[in-house]
């Protein structure tokens, strides 16, 4: 029996039957990534959901929004990525940071069976969130997929905000919804 199972506190409320996960920037990546071992079979634990909040996906392949040329070498995302993962093989179309990178698998496999993709409209990563949103409904992913927008945000801004601000109780309480 593993130290999980045998944890008072989780043994008395925990309900694995209803496991989700969830992350902000780069830990929405990280979510996905979870997600998609998941549902690869190599993971014993059953996600019930999971939300990604205004994710840190690049590509290559770039957006409209996305600056082209010297100024994407400038693109704060693109340097921090480049920054934290120098060495990263296929650099910033590493299926970690990009899911429609050469060698991902296909997102209809994510191992959860609902999906919550928030974006900021002032994030200047919100047309990734975006993309990602539409890569995963038309991947033929079988459950149920939702993205949500909050106007006039940046990224992350529900954490980073030291007030309880309207548009920080209306992130949270989608959060919350998603998770009944």
């Amino acid at each position: 029996m593993s130290s999980a199972i045998k944890e008072p506190w989780l043994l008395h409320y925990g309900d694995f039957g209803k496991f989700y996960i969830g992350g902000d920037s780069a830990g929405g990546n990280i979510v996905h990534n979870v997600a998609m071992k998941a549902g690869a079979g190599s993971s014993s634990v059953k996600l019930a959901g999971a939300f990604l909040s205004q994710t840190y996906f690049m590509s290559s392949k770039l957006l409209e929004s996305e600056p082209k040329g010297e100024e994407f070498k400038n693109y704060v995302p693109y340097v921090v990525w480049g920054y934290f993962n120098p060495s990263t093989p296929g650099g910033i179309d590493s299926p970690m940071v990009n899911p429609a990178g050469p060698g991902a698998p296909s997102l209809a496999e994510l191992g959860c069976s609902k999906l919550l993709v928030c974006v900021s409209s002032k994030d200047q990563l919100r047309d990734r969130g975006v993309w990602y949103y539409d890569l995963v409904k038309g991947s033929g992913f079988k459950g149920k997929v939702e993205l949500f927008e909050v106007e006039g945000e940046v990224h992350a801004f529900h954490i980073l905000s030291e007030a309880e601000t309207p548009n920080v109780k209306k992130m949270i309480n989608k959060l919350a919804s998603f998770l009944v």
